[in-house]
């Protein structure tokens, strides 16, 4: 491997790093609403906060579980927050992309609710990137959203922001491959040239 070859792996990589389209009305709810998405808070509320991994804004959903009478006693019935937004799967739209994260006593669920796919379930504690698979349903008209649960009485959120298409998935593997295919390539390359130095002094 030369070192053009290298090179050009390495704009690769920084082309892997960007997200090739923001189709996704206020995707990272830059208007400080909840403009061009529907909400179902009827156990709980959502919210546009400060910050979010753009450090601009992010969607906050709070589940409000409640304790029930029962003939056992008192049960804990879990709260229950949807945001969500119909969208047409551009062409060439391989994924959606998210970041998400939780805080509290709480499980965030994402998903294509038409048609029902395999959700994805948000338990990071830190901002991290998720990712739903939407090539079969390019050109058609799906349900993406996310929705918040909690597990037990308190303060308990999820964060949701930055919601967009792309064709690449899971950016940081991707970019991971392929940077250690150029650490790969350097080292070869840097083994070819000592050989060459050691064959021209013998």
């Amino acid at each position: 491997m030369g070192l053009r070859q290298i090179a050009w792996m390495g704009v690769l990589v920084a082309l892997l790093a960007c997200p090739a389209w923001a189709d996704i009305i206020n995707g990272s709810f830059e208007t400080g609403d909840f403009t061009g998405w529907v909400i179902d808070d009827w156990m709980g509320s959502a919210s546009v906060i400060d910050g979010g991994t753009d450090g601009i804004k992010a969607a906050r959903l709070k589940p409000e579980g409640r304790l029930v009478s029962s003939d056992d006693g008192p049960v804990f019935v879990h709260g229950f927050v949807f945001v969500g937004q119909e969208l047409v799967v551009p062409a060439d739209a391989c994924y959606i992309l998210f970041d998400a994260w939780v805080e509290g006593n709480v499980i965030g669920y994402s998903d294509l609710v038409d048609p029902n796919l395999p959700e994805v379930t948000i338990t990071s504690f830190s901002p991290t990137t998720y990712s739903l698979n939407v090539w079969s349903w390019r050109g058609e008209e799906v349900l993406f959203g996310v929705v918040a649960r909690d597990t037990a009485l308190g303060d308990n959120y999820v964060y949701f922001d930055n919601a967009r298409f792309t064709n690449i998935p899971e950016l940081p593997t991707h970019s991971m491959l392929l940077l250690s295919a150029i650490a790969a390539g350097l080292v070869r390359l840097a083994s070819d040239r000592r050989l060459r130095v050691v064959s021209s002094q013998i």
